[in-house]
């Protein structure tokens, strides 16, 4: 009964000492807030559950896969409002804002990745949180914010943002 006790016990304490999935969440949540324009008008849609890091610019298949089809997605966008540039209009604050945002985050990605896809040691967790807002402009927008935060959970140390479509 002993043994039992010291095992249970022993399992609940290595728990307890382990980072939190809802502070590390509520850490990305803390940083988009004091990062926007306008953080009242913030709407976060969806905040992922912290994964394991190896380094910030290798991430899985399928986030890869998910990143590229977006920003494909802005492009088309794009393409689309402006009959493929042939109608381009400097004034449209919707497409310049969009226009920046994805050539900031194309930057930070290819910055990110730039070591190719080697999985590094594991460094921490990553957050990945959807959301949606508006600019300085007063225009709409939705965007994706990836979050690196330290091993034990408590410090983001690296984040970039890709816009959604």
């Amino acid at each position: 009964m002993k043994k039992i006790l010291f095992i249970v016990l022993g399992s609940l304490s290595l728990m307890a000492c382990g980072p939190s999935k809802d502070k590390m969440q509520r850490l990305a949540e803390e940083n988009l807030e004091l990062t926007v324009d306008n953080p009242e008008k913030l709407n976060v849609i969806t905040i992922s559950q912290p994964d394991s890091a190896f380094g910030t610019g290798y991430f899985t298949r399928e986030e890869v896969k998910g990143m590229v089809g977006n920003m494909q997605a802005v492009t088309d966008t794009i393409m689309r409002r402006t009959d493929n540039m042939h109608h381009f209009n400097p004034n449209d604050r919707y497409i310049i804002g969009l226009a920046e945002r994805q050539m900031r985050g194309m930057a930070d990605l290819r910055s990110l990745t730039a070591g190719g896809e080697k999985k590094a040691a594991f460094s921490g967790w990553k957050v990945r949180v959807d959301y949606s807002c508006v600019d300085k402009n007063g225009v709409p927008y939705r965007a994706q914010r990836w979050c690196f935060i330290d091993k034990e959970g408590k410090q983001l140390f690296r984040s970039f943002e890709l816009p959604l479509p």
